[in-house]
């Protein structure tokens, strides 16, 4: 696997949004007004912003941007950069991002550029990264790369929002036999509102919700790469990923206290991840920080997927996180990390004997019992397997040991998914599974159905739609969820699966929520009944599947499901990897089947369609996100809006579902 995460380096000159969206009331709770922040970039010179828009009724107005704010406070007469507080990591504890603080690996690597030619101007590239614009100007020397805004790109990180906590009182109590979270969730409950978001700048960022930023840190993994940023060559096809991934927010209790700790990963910028105790807004503290380098995470690769931070078994707070691409040994691991130290507690490797290189997506973690103690984790890898991994011990209820963990199945795959619709000649079969899968109970009581679509971009070669064979929407059957050892698993290929089927491509036209014509391109979905069998597996279908269009549409996001409803969206790619080059799609199911599922699409016709394309989903649906990853429909207005990751709900379309009740991945529910 060759050019990891080059994709966007293809991007013409161009703003543009790539990630999702963040979605949020004033407080949980107000659904008078949402706001929304937007991320965005600029390849022309790969400058980035986070702006926040506030929405009433179909009313959109922009309240600040966190570029403008940023270079207004420090790069004004290139002195305010010094007084920028800006940490990194030094000694186990958190430090200013300052030269005297780098240590002489770093002071090394930042006296150098890119080119890899020594040359003494490293402390003047920390300047550079902390906001000094002296050196930008024409005929400075050395010259470094002009900007525009002090703020760097932020491609696929998505803004997370942090207020007081949100978590329910009484399961939260229940995990450590006590009436602590509920003193903790007052304590904190007016907590000022900070927004983190990663960028391509060499930074997390924590902004208020003034957009004004609060501090900034910069990931050790990235500070070896940041002399790149200074290179004029930066702005042609030399960008590079730094701190590119989402954060993940959570409420944990380690060393007698409860906190929120923040876990933030790097995608194509690093083979890292770290963790920052939040609870103060104002203070953040550094819990620890791993990399490969570390013997325990030896099979460390780009950190693209993220993490979840969860209760487990053996009776203390964990991060459940998958291992990544291009790691040294191009395997595909699940590691259960301490959260508090960030000790490895155990790595599961899921082994298939194929010598292709792997890796493993962003894990599911599901709570089948409702005890907001992790039981399973279910994740796709390169090679098309649906792993789960089983993080229980002899039942749901009882206490485990670490060394009770282990790859389901007997270290077998759950389903392992090959092409069904290929283009003359094709021999590969694989399915890649990027994205975290969904899960849901399934309607007969027994098990679960494991939701996931299939599909890479990844690499440059992924910019090219791949039209040799069809990606696929499933739905599998995973019976054996009640705890009991699951040691060998059924032998379940695309026979055992009820096909779903799209119609034909259809040009509509519809009035949007805004009153403005809008035309798009639809398709009707079968309606095929499911016939399951809670009783035997060799009887009766184990799930379901749906073929993408032979196009080279694929599944790059993770489902959401509310309101019985499964929301994917897809996209086909072509050379210019921003949202102006792909061509995006959302699609509405009914998870128990994969067939047409009525209500969602209000198109002013009596033909429902489950398949409708809309721009703007390149990051992906956003329901209404909360800093620990858990979604609502909650605060959406009565008419439930979808929002893309342009920060729009797409050509104002707006769905007929009632606002549902909040989900988490931590408790499994049906869906109705």
């Amino acid at each position: 696997m060759t050019s990891l995460g080059k994709v966007v380096t293809r991007i013409t000159q161009s703003t543009s949004v790539g990630a999702s969206q963040t979605v949020s009331p004033t407080r949980v709770g107000d659904t008078t007004a949402l706001f929304s922040y937007v991320p965005s970039f600029s390849s022309a010179d790969w400058s980035g912003d986070v702006i926040k828009y506030q929405r009433t009724g179909t009313t959109q107005t922009r309240i600040w941007s966190a570029a403008q704010q940023l270079d207004g406070k420090f790069a004004a007469g290139n002195t305010g950069f010094g007084t920028r507080k800006i940490y990194m990591a030094k000694g186990g504890a958190l430090t200013d991002f300052a030269w005297a603080n780098l240590n002489a690996d770093q002071r090394l690597s930042l006296n150098k550029n890119s080119g890899g030619t020594a040359d003494t101007y490293g402390s003047r590239r920390v300047d550079y990264v902390r906001g000094d614009r002296s050196l930008e100007a024409p005929g400075a020397a050395p010259a470094f790369r002009p900007r525009a805004h002090i703020l760097g790109d932020i491609v696929n990180s998505s803004p997370v929002v942090v207020d007081g906590p949100n978590s329910p009182i009484a399961l939260m109590n229940a995990t450590v036999g006590d009436n602590s979270y509920a003193t903790f969730r007052t304590t904190n409950a007016v907590r000022e509102r900070r927004i983190y978001v990663g960028a391509n700048d060499g930074m997390l960022h924590a902004f208020n919700d003034q957009g004004q930023e609060v501090y900034a840190f910069v990931p050790s993994a990235v500070i070896g790469a940041l002399n790149r940023l200074t290179e004029r060559s930066y702005n042609g096809g030399g960008h590079q990923s730094y701190v590119d991934n989402t954060p993940v927010v959570g409420d944990v209790y380690f060393n007698g206290a409860w906190r929120t700790v923040l876990i933030g990963t790097l995608r194509g910028g690093g083979r890292g991840i770290f963790a920052l105790d939040i609870t103060n807004p104002n203070a953040p503290v550094l819990l620890w920080e791993k990399s490969d380098a570390d013997a325990s995470y030896k099979d460390l690769g780009f950190t693209y997927a993220q993490p979840v931070i969860t209760r487990l078994h053996t009776g203390g707070w964990g991060v459940v996180v998958s291992n990544g691409y291009n790691s040294a040994q191009d395997n595909a691991v699940l590691y259960v990390m301490n959260v508090a130290d960030g000790s490895l507690i155990k790595a599961l490797p899921a082994t298939d004997n194929v010598a292709a290189p792997n890796g493993l997506s962003s894990p599911f973690v599901a709570d089948v019992d409702g005890d907001l103690i992790a039981d399973y984790a279910y994740a796709g890898d390169l090679h098309g397997n649906l792993w789960r991994f089983d993080l229980i011990g002899t039942s749901l209820t009882a206490t485990a040991a670490a060394d009770n963990f282990r790859v389901a199945f007997g270290g077998r795959p759950l389903y392992t998914a090959q092409a069904s619709s290929l283009a003359p000649g094709t021999t590969n079969l694989v399915q890649p599974i990027t994205a975290s899968p969904a899960v849901v109970a399934h309607p007969s009581g027994t098990g679960h159905l494991v939701l996931f679509g299939t599909g890479k971009y990844l690499e440059a070669s992924d910019a090219l739609a791949n039209t040799s064979k069809a990606m696929t929407l499933y739905g599998i059957w995973d019976r054996q969820t009640d705890g009991a050892a699951a040691s060998s698993t059924p032998v379940l290929t695309i026979a055992s699966l009820q096909q779903q089927t799209l119609g034909a491509d259809q040009r509509i036209s519809y009035t949007s929520s805004a009153g403005s014509s809008v035309s798009s391109t639809a398709n009707t979905l079968s309606t095929t009944s499911v016939s399951y069998d809670a009783n035997t597996a060799t009887n009766g279908k184990q799930g379901w599947y749906l073929n993408l269009p032979l196009n080279g549409e694929l599944v790059i996001n993770k489902p959401q499901l509310f309101s019985g409803t499964l929301l994917m969206s897809s996209l086909i790619p072509s050379t210019d990897a921003c949202t102006a080059g792909v061509t995006t799609f959302l699609y509405a199911l009914d998870p128990y089947t994969g067939g047409n599922n009525s209500g969602l699409f209000n198109l002013g016709t009596d033909t429902v369609y489950g398949r409708i394309q809309l721009d703007g989903l390149l990051g992906g649906i956003v329901p209404f996100v909360y800093g620990d990853g858990s979604f609502s429909m909650e605060g959406t207005l009565a008419d439930a809006a979808i929002y893309g990751s342009d920060g729009k709900a797409p050509n104002g379309l707006r769905g007929d579902l009632p606002a549902s009740r909040r989900q988490t991945w931590r408790v499994i529910t049906n869906q109705d």
